[in-house]
């Protein structure tokens, strides 16, 4: 290494791309939102893609089982056809995770060694999509309320493992939901919520988006990126 090899931050930032996970309540717009995202490409691990049922210029990949899973991310990162896309959307990250962790559960009698192998699998995965350079990732999550000192919404994986790394990991936390937006009058509207709440989790890193942004993730994609 020299110090001419050395760039700015900055640069490492623009190639990365935006990496989010986004969860919320069933119907709230979660899938469709796949729509708005720059030249997106789609791993479904969900069987009911009804919202999805008039969307024909999406490519997307049916994975309901660990080697069909397996298959997609195979050519994902090891095919040239690939880099045609600007976005990963998976839907959903915790459906892909119960994927993962009934085809494990089986094959071993302690089923905390088949939870272990859930955790190594899927964080080997996120971790190599997070990492990916030029991508976009729109990764939709179910949605738990636990107890945390109060009701308290966030992500949903199986197991204990999962529920702490993946948010840590990522630098976008979006919720998606019904709200109260200021400045767009007295009902609630879908928007994405880009910051916490007192019973929300959510994030944002960039420090770029507002509380709320309006579901299209072309925009929230190029303001992040500002």
């Amino acid at each position: 290494m020299k110090i001419s090899d050395l760039k700015p931050v900055s640069t490492l930032a623009a190639r990365n791309g935006v990496k989010a996970i986004a969860y919320g309540p069933a119907g709230s717009g979660k899938t469709p939102l796949i729509q708005t995202a720059p030249r997106p490409v789609l791993l479904a691990c969900e069987p009911g893609m009804l919202s999805m049922r008039k969307v024909d210029n999406i490519p997307a990949w049916d994975a309901y089982t660990l080697p069909r899973v397996k298959e997609f991310f195979d050519w994902f990162f090891g095919s040239a056809e690939a880099k045609a896309f600007d976005t990963l959307c998976i839907d959903s990250l915790s459906q892909l995770a119960e994927i993962v962790l009934a085809h494990y559960l089986p094959l071993n009698k302690d089923p905390r060694k088949a939870y272990g192998e859930l955790s190594q699998f899927v964080m080997k995965y996120v971790n190599d999509l997070y990492f990916k350079p030029e991508t976009n990732l729109y990764l939709i999550c179910k949605q738990i309320t636990v107890d945390d000192n109060g009701s308290v919404k966030k992500p949903y994986f199986p197991g204990q493992d999962l529920n702490v790394k993946i948010p840590h990991l990522f630098d976008e936390i979006w919720h998606i939901a019904p709200a109260l937006v200021p400045g767009a009058g007295p009902k609630p509207v879908t928007a994405v919520r880009c910051q916490p709440s007192y019973d929300i989790l959510a994030r944002d890193r960039s420090g770029n988006l507002a509380e709320f942004e309006q579901p299209n993730l072309t925009n929230i994609f190029n303001k992040a990126m500002q």
